[in-house]
């Protein structure tokens, strides 16, 4: 038996985790001298509260432990000693997660694959989705691996960010395009493509913001191979809702999930923040 597991960014239903039997490893946040585990003592609406209204400290993120994957890794093999395990991480470009999921592997003895998404949030629950039908399908391990590999160029993943402040405090943008962008009120849309995060557009105000991400909803809508939209936001829906239903009433056959983006994502692209994902 093939199974699957994932980190806490991705972003999945609880059905789809439970249908699917998904292993998902929470990542790690630290706010005011405390530390979080994503989805397992702080839910995501807690920490956008947080994140809001708190104006002392900036949030720390970090990877899991290597010994969760060893515990985990294991746990799944004493359980099936003849099973595989397909492990697929937020990009390298955000975390260290899928480095030390790679560290991890090498001390468990299986057949342990793992994957760099090259994507986050719902782009890498797209990959997981893909990884959990071929399992059930009956492929292999490798067909497994290689299809979810097939599958990165495929997804699209936009960030439009509220404010610069949250990239520079996060490290993500040096303090010096930091400042000079909070002086034009810069807000960059990025674009995450195959593990490469660019900016795609540079917004100054929200008008201009707003035009970009029209922009990127009509592209989606007319592209007839686009059957899946991931809609992630960290505080309001305002951006989120206009777009769900654009798509509801030009392509209604495309499904589109709304939900909070995970803590580490939060922390990097700061209040107002969204994405627009498909594939």
């Amino acid at each position: 038996m093939i199974h699957i597991v994932t980190d806490s960014t991705a972003q999945l239903t609880s059905e789809e985790i439970k249908d699917n039997d998904l292993h998902v490893i929470p990542l790690q946040v630290s706010f005011e001298g405390k530390t979080y585990q994503d989805k397992v003592d702080i839910t995501r609406q807690q920490f956008s509260e947080m994140l809001h209204d708190d104006e002392t400290e900036f949030p720390k993120t970090s990877q899991p432990a290597m010994g969760q994957f060893v515990e985990t890794y294991e746990q799944i093999l004493k359980d099936d000693p003849d099973g595989s395990i397909v492990s697929i991480h937020i990009t390298r470009i955000l975390s260290g997660t899928v480095e030390t999921a790679q560290s991890a592997a090498q001390q468990v003895n299986g057949d342990i694959r793992v994957i760099d998404s090259k994507s986050t949030d719902r782009g890498l629950g797209f990959e997981v989705l893909k990884a959990a039908e071929l399992a059930k399908a009956g492929k292999s391990a490798e067909e497994v691996e290689n299809g979810v590999i097939a599958m990165i160029p495929e997804i699209s993943l936009h960030v439009f960010v509220n404010s610069f402040d949250y990239l520079v405090k996060g490290g993500r943008a040096s303090r010096a395009v930091g400042f000079i962008s909070s002086l034009i009120q810069l807000k960059p849309v990025l674009a995450l493509n195959e593990g490469k995060l660019e900016i795609v557009a540079k917004c100054r105000g929200a008008k201009k913001m707003r035009k970009v991400r029209d922009e990127i909803t009509e592209t989606l809508i007319n592209d007839p191979k686009v059957k899946e939209v991931g809609l992630s936001y960290v505080d309001s829906t305002e951006d989120v809702d206009a777009v769900a239903a654009r798509i509801k009433e030009a392509r209604p056959d495309i499904n589109v999930l709304v939900r909070l983006t995970c803590p580490v994502i939060m922390t990097h692209v700061g209040p107002g923040g969204f994405a627009i994902i498909y594939n």
